[in-house]
């Protein structure tokens, strides 16, 4: 049987901001979206890419810097430790003589359907998870924050424990004529069917703790509700932050039959 993906993503704004500085590619798009409630759809090329950058809010226009990324990331074929230096080249290409020092954190997966591999790229704090099929969140990518190596050298604390000022990024893209020489993250996973690959910027992880994230993917059974819930639960608490979300699902047999039923 032919392979299927099913991609569920939303978007909106943090509270009393006026631009999302979150952009977003799901594969086919890219968003940058006050509001994007959940939508889902069918991915069956053997070969795609999604991705989510979230622009740096005390850098110059952040959200041309995040969205430039992702503009670029859907015209790429293919990811590895090279695309950072070249999207660093083009942000300062495009953006560094209007915009100079506009900033991003980026994260992407190219996934291979065939081989059930990706690829994980990112730099800064925008994360990448693998959940499993009872919904446990295993997070695949570090953090280039001070945060993140406090919590390597301290690992009986946890993120709250430490005060916020630590959660600023030191690696991310910047529109500023200079070759990029900051932390990258690269790696190789597989995926097994009934996993997902989950890709998030801070305003998913800031909003909502870790056992919440896992409370609700329990306790729903698809997607779409729940980044349906997770929006209207960050919403409700007035979080600051923007939100950009990308969950890829891959389907096991039994799903894979139910879903063309629906979307076919």
């Amino acid at each position: 049987m032919e392979n299927f993906c099913e991609i569920a993503f939303c978007q909106q704004i943090g509270s009393n901001k006026r631009h999302n500085q979150d952009a977003l590619f799901n594969g086919e798009a890219v968003f940058q979206y006050k509001l994007k409630t959940a939508e889902k759809r069918l991915e069956n090329r053997p070969h795609f890419i999604v991705g989510v950058a979230d622009g740096i809010s005390n850098s110059n226009r952040p959200e041309k810097a995040s969205k430039l990324a992702m503009q670029l990331l859907s015209q790429m074929e293919s990811i590895g430790r090279q695309t950072i230096y070249d999207l660093q080249f083009s942000l300062s290409a495009e953006l560094g003589e209007d915009y100079f020092g506009a900033a991003t954190t980026f994260v992407a997966a190219e996934i291979d359907q065939i081989t059930r591999k990706a690829k994980i790229l990112s730099v800064g704090d925008s994360r990448a998870y693998l959940i499993d099929a009872q919904g446990k969140w295993q997070q695949i990518t570090q953090d280039h924050s001070i945060l993140s190596e406090l919590l390597t050298d301290f690992p009986d604390k946890k993120e709250e424990d430490f005060a916020t000022i630590y959660g600023g990024v030191f690696s991310c893209l910047v529109a500023d004529y200079s070759e990029f020489q900051d932390k990258i993250f690269y790696q190789e996973i597989e995926i097994q069917q009934g996993e997902s690959l989950l890709l998030c910027s801070d305003g998913l992880t800031d909003g909502l703790s870790a056992e919440v994230r896992e409370k609700i993917w329990k306790q729903y059974d698809n997607d779409k509700s729940r980044l349906t819930v997770c929006r209207k639960l960050i919403t409700k608490q007035g979080f600051y932050d923007d939100l950009s979300v990308i969950v890829c699902r891959f389907l096991q047999n039994d799903e894979k039959n139910n879903r063309l039923k629906l979307f076919f």
